[in-house]
């Protein structure tokens, strides 16, 4: 049972605490609700993403032999970078499902037991004549047997745990390459963990009583209710600023000079 005390296995701390360090608890195994929902959101992404990706592939240049399906029917030609981008995606995926399923002793996921690969048995994705629906529900199987376990998965060896998240952070990344018409907004406030500057995305939800999904361009997650009071800190730290200057506005054309 996870002791809410204890803190996160990455010794993560609340934005804006670096100098005086509160500790995010581990609340998830043996990790914060930082690095489980970032591991989490993404997973949930999967699914659309591919079945977008999969959308992309379309008439703008051939593919190599090695890369086609054997079928007669697959259609050619196609997007090149989005065939590579979902096979990456879809090969990450397997990957992680049978590495986890070996560490935690349970049964391979049937999807990853029948993939598509070369004699070599390297995992090479998704048919070329896959459909974004079939493509989508593959990626999704896949998805929901690494969600249902992602607490388990986070008690293991920390130096897996972060192989397994920073292949994750692709989903991020692709997600930015092939974007979707429904876009997230951009908070003013740039993203403060670790002082990463990146903008921070705020998505919202994907289904009536979804949260909203805020993570920046880097792959730093937030739960939304630290979200809400890391903006909150922010809005006033500005409005202190802009006080300060409207002050030392007023003083030098008082006085004639600049105060400092």
């Amino acid at each position: 049972m996870t002791d809410p005390l204890k803190p996160c296995a990455r010794s993560c701390v609340r934005a804006g605490t670096e100098d005086t360090p509160d500790y995010l608890p581990a609340t998830h195994g043996a990790y914060c609700a930082r690095c489980w929902g970032r591991l989490d959101q993404a997973l949930i992404q999967a699914p659309e993403l591919a079945a977008h990706i999969l959308g992309n592939i379309t008439n703008t240049g051939g593919a190599s032999d090695d890369r086609v399906d054997s079928s007669r029917d697959a259609p050619l030609p196609f997007n090149q970078a989005a065939f590579d981008d979902v096979s990456e995606l879809y090969g990450l995926l397997v990957y992680w499902c049978q590495e986890w399923a070996g560490y935690l002793e349970v049964r391979e996921i049937a999807p990853t037991a029948r993939v598509w690969r070369r004699v070599s048995g390297t995992v090479i994705g998704l048919p070329a004549n896959v459909t974004p629906e079939k493509g989508s529900a593959e990626v999704g199987r896949m998805t929901r047997w690494l969600r249902d376990r992602l607490d388990e998965i986070l008690t293991l060896a920390p130096e897996d745990v972060d192989e397994f998240d920073a292949g994750i952070k692709d989903v991020w990344r692709m997600n930015a390459r092939w974007p979707r018409i429904e876009k997230p907004r951009y908070s003013v406030m740039p993203c403060p963990t670790d002082a990463c500057g990146k903008r921070i995305a705020v998505y919202p939800p994907a289904f009536p009583g979804d949260a909203q999904r805020v993570i920046c361009d880097n792959g730093h997650f937030y739960p939304e209710e630290e979200f809400d009071g890391l903006i909150a800190g922010f809005r006033q730290s500005q409005a202190e600023a802009a006080r300060a200057a409207k002050v030392a506005a007023h003083l030098t054309r008082k006085f004639g000079r600049k105060i400092a």
